[in-house]
């Protein structure tokens, strides 16, 4: 039996609304499914009260879907629109140095700029000047900090996908569907309820359905298989109708469920299921986060107004260094709904928060959560002087997405260290643009606890390249050896845009869905009908008539970009350097399943030691901000490198991904303190375990400082949090000669001159000295 459908599209983000529009106007019969809820015009959640209540994905198919991997919190929609739905409304084209590396030899800037234009067309892009209302305060704020920072010439205007007419009464856009003009409220980022954002709902997809294209909402696709001669059959969830499971047949299928969503379905009908074993090794690999970097300015020394306007009007460019040693980002001013105030002052580390160091991510957001509720009711004057900054850069889209082997639990590794020149110079801006705003910089708490990112802007893991062997997709965007099965959305960007990605992922969307189309049609000269030339229409009785409307045409863009001007040696370089610090450490020592109680932990070594129960590590501790480790309570660092333990981890060891270091944390004693240790790994039975341990620093009887400082108390968890249950205790030794060798790794980073290095060293050795003079002197001598 012949596919019932000629094209079946899974999401409707930048990716899938472009191809649920093209393929329907081409003619074909389209099915689109969406695992979201459609959003009525004032149908977004607003209660404030429970955050359960249609915000989140996982409770009821909520608008928000947030996954806390290990090594990224990830932040996506749920909903008939995607992204759009919640992101900042910002349209940008990549600089043409992006697409010569990684990309396929055919793309360029210049062959993707007819594709950019579409989609301005599409979407009615025009910068915060376009609006009759003025400039929001913040967007004027900004303009004077970059002219005060010497930044002015890589300061412009981006262009916004919002609608910039008189608030008010709603009007058709050029598609047909009513909306209403921006009204300055704020709320780009939880859900446009007066339909002033030029969300995908109300044109792409708008088209796709007027043409006749069947769109399926709370329809979750689950699995993907191969029908012959040709096809495929997708098994979906209809939420909507209690959870039942339904199949559906195309003869092409569009994958646009978004970065992350795509690279699961796909790793599980190879890695589970099994219906699509031909997919690559590439799979999964080239993960981006796009830089992403958010922190925040507290009480600026003007008016902020953060829901005053659009979240985004304003973007600025640094560009330093050269080669591969090349630093690209954006700098965007941020808003934020009045009513979410509060959760900003939750993140202020300056203030008692009285949260443990040591929790690991999972434990921090619950803490972090019942915070936030407690300071939702902070009065709304005092949240019009904070401030929010988003940056996104040029990462080294060197993450893996991946299923962790008998859970099938999807992992994101992101390697922290490697990415953080990028990470320092976004901070390094932050901090100047909050001191110009007479405020002080606050970093999202996941990032300065325990430097997990976060991204909204996930790109790669499922990638185009010119050849197999680079690669999961061929240049147009279908898998390879899997004819008539496309990837359009995040996943197949081979590198990271350095900008808000939405516009590029259409773009790249337009270009690919252009080219399947005309090999569905056979007709090589196909194009969308808004780039198509005009047809000449007949007339009779001197009355012109056609069957349909023509659409509008396309007009070629300006790219907001081109008023910016880069320097010959760079932007401004920062004047507030931050410097970091690194070293190894190497332990070894002994462990015991099973041992009672688990706090015995001299019993479980001697146990461990009859019975040859090795267990020992060696990591390397980032410190990426020198400074704030030294100011900040936790004093905390980035812990990777490998873990044996006798039993749990293969011969060659398991991997210590984003482990928490916590060096000389206080204790309820002034003459006591601990250095913590938080390993999470994966054990060679696929479950996940943390070595959680510590070493405590006091004085007792007799001269004990080696033995405080080198004795780590240990116990081994099964689970990701602190109270999961323990599987093994014992004691691991930092011994004499791995000490000297540990002297020997100490790195200085951030800088390259001789004398920050040397004032590095000495100051984090005056803060190690000090804390034991504290603990094993200053007590004897008052």
């Amino acid at each position: 039996m012949a596919p019932k459908y000629d094209a079946l599209v899974i999401g409707t983000g930048f990716g899938g609304a472009v191809a649920a529009c093209r393929l329907a106007q081409a003619g074909l019969s389209v099915r689109v499914l969406e695992r979201g809820l459609r959003y009525p015009k004032g149908g977004f959640p607003r209660d404030w009260e429970n955050p359960l209540n249609g915000w989140l994905w996982k409770h009821g198919q909520g608008l928000f879907d947030v996954k806390l991997m290990q090594g990224m919190s990830v932040v996506q929609a749920a909903g008939y629109g995607g992204g759009s739905l919640i992101y900042a409304n910002v349209h940008l084209r990549p600089p043409a140095e992006t697409f010569e590396t990684d990309w396929p030899e055919a793309y360029s800037r210049e062959s993707l700029d007819p594709y950019f234009d579409l989609v301005a067309h599409m979407l009615d892009l025009q910068p915060i000047t376009a609006s009759a209302r003025g400039l929001p305060t913040k967007t004027q704020r900004m303009k004077d900090v970059a002219r005060q920072l010497g930044r002015d010439a890589q300061f412009f205007y981006p262009d916004l996908a919002v609608r910039f007419a008189p608030a008010g009464e709603p009007l058709p856009n050029k598609f047909g569907v009513h909306q209403e003009g921006c009204n300055y409220c704020g709320e780009c980022d939880i859900g446009c309820n007066v339909r002033a954002k030029n969300t995908l709902d109300l044109n792409y997809l708008a088209v796709a359905e007027q043409r006749g294209a069947e769109v399926s909402t709370q329809a979750e696709a689950t699995r993907i298989e191969p029908l012959s001669p040709e096809g495929y059959r997708v098994t979906f969830v209809d939420h909507g109708a209690g959870a039942v499971v339904r199949t559906v047949d195309a003869r092409r299928v569009f994958l646009c469920a978004g970065a992350v969503n795509t690279t699961e379905l796909l790793l599980r009908c190879r890695d589970e299921w099994g219906t699509l074993p031909d997919l690559n090794e590439k799979l999964g690999c080239r993960y981006s986060a796009n830089g992403d970097f958010l922190a925040f300015a507290l009480e600026t020394r003007e008016l902020w107004d953060p829901a005053e306007g659009p979240t985004i009007t304003t973007s600025m460019v640094v560009d330093q260094g050269k080669g591969k040693d090349k630093t690209w980002f954006l700098f965007q001013e941020g808003g934020h709904p009045g009513q979410v105030a509060g959760i900003l002052q939750a993140m202020d580390s300056c203030h008692d928060l009285k949260v443990p160091v040591d929790l690991l991510q999972k434990e921090l957001v619950k803490v972090l959560r019942k915070r936030s509720r407690a300071a939702a009711s902070m009065e709304g004057e005092r949240g019009r002087f904070q401030a929010v900054f988003l940056a996104m850069g040029r990462d080294r889209a060197n993450g893996r997405l991946a299923l962790r082997p008998l859970t099938g639990e999807l992992e994101a590794r992101w390697d922290v260290p490697s990415n953080l020149p990028l990470y320092r110079t976004q901070e390094q801006l932050c901090q100047d643009i909050a001191r110009a705003l007479g405020a002080r910089a606050v970093y999202n708490p996941l990032w300065e606890r325990l430097h997990i990112p976060v991204s909204v802007h996930n790109l790669g893991g499922c990638t185009m390249a010119d050849e197999p062997a680079y690669g999961v997709l061929g240049s147009d965007g279908q898998v390879h050896h899997y004819p008539g099965l496309y990837v359009l959305d995040g996943a197949a960007l081979p590198s990271s845009t350095g900008v808000n990605p939405s516009s590029t992922i259409a773009a790249v969307a337009e270009r690919n869905v252009e080219r399947a189309i005309r090999e569905a049609l056979g007709n090589p000269g196909w194009v969308a009908p808004e780039r198509a030339p005009l047809e000449p229409q007949p007339f009779r009785a001197g009355l012109r008539f056609s069957q349909e409307p023509q659409p509008a045409r396309v007009v070629p863009r300006e790219d907001p970009m081109r008023t910016v001007v880069i320097p010959e040696g760079g932007t401004v370089p920062s004047p507030t350097p931050v410097v970091g610090l690194r070293f190894t450490e190497r332990m070894r020592g002994f462990h015991a399943p099973g041992h009672v109680p688990a706090d015995d932990f001299t019993g479980a070594e001697k146990a461990g030691k009859r019975a040859g129960q090795l267990a020992e590590f060696v990591v390397t501790i980032t410190l990426p901000s020198l400074d704030r480790f030294l100011a900040e309570k936790a004093h905390g660092g980035i812990a990777q490198g490998t873990v044996h333990v006798h039993g749990l981890t293969p011969p060659e060891g398991a991997d210590i991904v984003n482990g928490v270091f916590n060096l000389f944390v206080d204790t309820d004693s002034f003459s006591e303190r601990r250095m913590l240790y938080l390993l999470p790994f994966t054990g060679k039975d696929g479950q996940q375990y943390v070595l959680d341990g510590y070493k405590e620093v006091r004085d007792d009887d007799g001269f004990d400082m080696w033995n405080d400082t080198s004795t780590l108390f240990t116990v081994i968890r099964r689970g990701t949090e602190r109270s999961s249950p323990v599987v093994s205790s014992g004691i691991i030794r930092l011994h004499l000669p791995d000490f000297l060798q540990q002297l020997t790794t100490f790195a200085v980073l951030g800088t390259e001159s001789p004398v920050a290095k040397a004032d590095a060293l000495r100051r984090f050795g005056k803060m190690f000295m000090g804390h034991l003079w504290d603990v094993f002197a200053r007590t004897k001598l008052e």
